[in-house]
């Protein structure tokens, strides 16, 4: 048994057959020196290798109740397990006023005493409840584990939007300035590349392996980011990035997604000056924002103002041609082409044998990396006295691999998903699904929904599975579908309609069993997509 004092209380760390739990007790100073001693003996001697999931964080060992009523963290000061409020957030400084539960203080608490390579925090039987703010995870290498989907519940007040959070949200985070940006060179990062040239060699000392980054071609109207999410595996002298899994689609400048055209031509500024260019107006073509980094004819610029038919650029430097080079009128203009940095997410989550109850959206995953959900349960199911309007069962905008098997998700009424802005692989296996759709919209790609059985009641959202037509690689195998008052049960239409290519990949639709009442249409796809049908059966049919 190890101790490590603080704020008049000790962690006590208790070691058993290779499992490690941890509670907080308070304690005299004396223990203090032995627990130190304990510390530092550990600290010297620590296997850097141990699995993270070695460390289990019993909340209810350090003051969680989960009895399903809100006990604030005053109960904590007049019990005496902390001095003060000032003794709290000393311990856990991210709870700065009192109208917090104990649950959710207890799982920040958890969350601060997970050593940097993980572990567990875990919910034994219980309703566990949420009062300050969603249940909010931003750290790497979490798993969150409960005693069954039925027995241990994760809610929130009805104030609270969200129930579980995992990452900061879109974009927070992602250095992406133009001075911040590394562009790559014009026939780097074809489909199936693991690797991509940059366009000054000595960028490559700005990255380590283990970075994560967010490969951008352009984006839907400057707005919806066409890219992946990836991570750095190597670098080399000669200005090459090598990244852990090829490229999902065709990133090179011939294939970016441009979204406004040049009006008239143009020549590059001096370093850090700057030049008014008109643009094309009509059909078509849109205007980035002030402060976007945008890609002229492969040319990196930051906006600086932003006009109805013009926009001034600066030339932040980062590999443009010399000042005065001639960009020609009819030049695309597109939002960065680049290397963007992802420097806040959330890696490595696994939440298993939970349920998550939440108000206006269930799960919040957006802006996260590599991510399983286990024999889990998210409700949508908004307060009496909330208005139901508004949110998603779950959102996910932006982000790679999120793994759902044996999940139920279920909506209270029926409601929709996002997942968007090129959010990838993404499965939903052996689900079940009840008033609750899918929807891949927005550049998804190397999406899957097999195994899963969907019992759906519309008339809204209006369709069971989106499979947008601006993505790519979609694979919908072997479920059992059954439609009540819907419009639709497979859709690639309700999506994005201006972007200038779409995601690369087949949709292929295969060993499905549908059954539908009413004139709900069955498969509503664009005729233009490569689409496989195969062995699927309609009304036995």
């Amino acid at each position: 048994m190890l101790g490590t004092k603080y704020n008049g209380m000790v962690k006590i760390t208790n070691t058993t057959g290779g499992i490690t739990t941890t509670s907080l007790k308070k304690s005299s100073w004396f223990t203090l020196g032995v627990a130190l001693c304990g510390f530092l003996c550990v600290a010297l001697h620590a296997n850097p290798l141990r699995s993270k999931e070695s460390v289990v964080i019993n909340v209810k060992n350090i003051g969680a109740t989960g009895d399903g009523r809100v006990h604030l963290v005053r109960e904590w000061i007049d019990q005496g397990r902390f001095l003060s409020m000032r003794d709290l957030q000393r311990a856990c400084p991210v709870i700065q006023s009192a109208d917090w539960s104990v649950d959710e203080a207890a799982f920040e608490l958890a969350k601060a005493q997970l050593p940097l390579e993980g572990g567990t925090i875990y919910f034994p039987e219980g309703r566990y409840v949420a009062a300050h703010r969603s249940w909010t995870v931003m750290k790497d290498n979490v798993r969150l584990l409960g005693d069954g989907a039925d027995r241990s519940v994760l809610l929130t007040q009805s104030g609270i939007d969200d129930a579980l959070v995992l990452s900061p949200y879109r974009h927070i985070g992602w250095l992406q300035k133009a001075s911040e940006q590394f562009p790559l060179l014009a026939d780097s990062g074809g489909r199936g590349a693991d690797g991509v040239r940059l366009l000054v060699a000595a960028w490559n000392a700005e990255f380590r392996p283990g970075d994560l980054v967010f490969i951008r071609d352009g984006a839907c109207r400057f707005d919806q980011d066409y890219g992946e999410f990836n991570e750095i595996a190597g670098v080399d002298a000669k200005g090459s990035l090598r990244f852990k899994f090829p490229f999902s689609r065709n990133y090179t400048l011939d294939r970016i997604n441009w979204s406004g055209i040049l009006a008239e031509s143009f020549v590059v500024p001096k370093l850090n000056h700057s030049v008014i260019v008109t643009t094309v107006v009509g059909e078509g073509n849109f205007q980035p924002r002030k402060g976007d980094a945008i890609t002229v004819n492969g040319q990196l610029f930051e906006v600086t103002e932003s006009e109805k038919a013009s926009l001034h650029l600066q030339n932040p430097g980062r590999g443009n041609n010399l000042p005065g080079t001639m960009i020609p009128a009819g030049a695309r203009i597109a939002l960065s082409r680049a290397i963007i940095k992802v420097t806040q997410s959330t890696r490595n989550f696994r939440a298993e044998k939970l349920q998550f109850v939440g108000q206006r959206k269930v799960l919040n995953l957006s802006n996260s990396y590599n991510m399983d959900f286990i024999d889990c349960r998210f409700l949508r199911q908004p307060a009496a006295n909330r208005d139901p309007k508004g949110g998603l069962t779950i959102d996910g905008d932006g982000g790679r691999f999120a793994r759902f098997t044996r999940c139920t998700l279920q909506a209270d009424p029926p409601w929709a998903m996002q997942f968007a802005r090129s959010f990838g692989g993404v499965t939903f296996d052996a689900c079940t699904f009840f008033d609750a759709n899918v929807a891949f919209t927005e550049f998804n790609f190397d999406c899957a929904v097999t195994n899963c059985v969907f019992d759906f009641h519309g008339p809204s959202p209006a369709a069971v599975i989106i499979m947008g037509k601006s993505g790519g690689d979609f694979r919908i195998l072997d479920n059992r579908i059954k439609a009540e008052n819907v419009a639709v049960v497979f859709d690639s239409q309700s999506d994005i309609q201006s972007q200038k290519h779409r995601g690369e990949g087949d949709f292929v639709l295969r060993g499905n069993t549908i059954t539908t009442t009413g004139k709900t249409q069955v498969f509503h796809f664009n005729s233009d997509l490569s689409i496989t049908l195969s062995n699927n059966q309609v009304n036995g049919r």
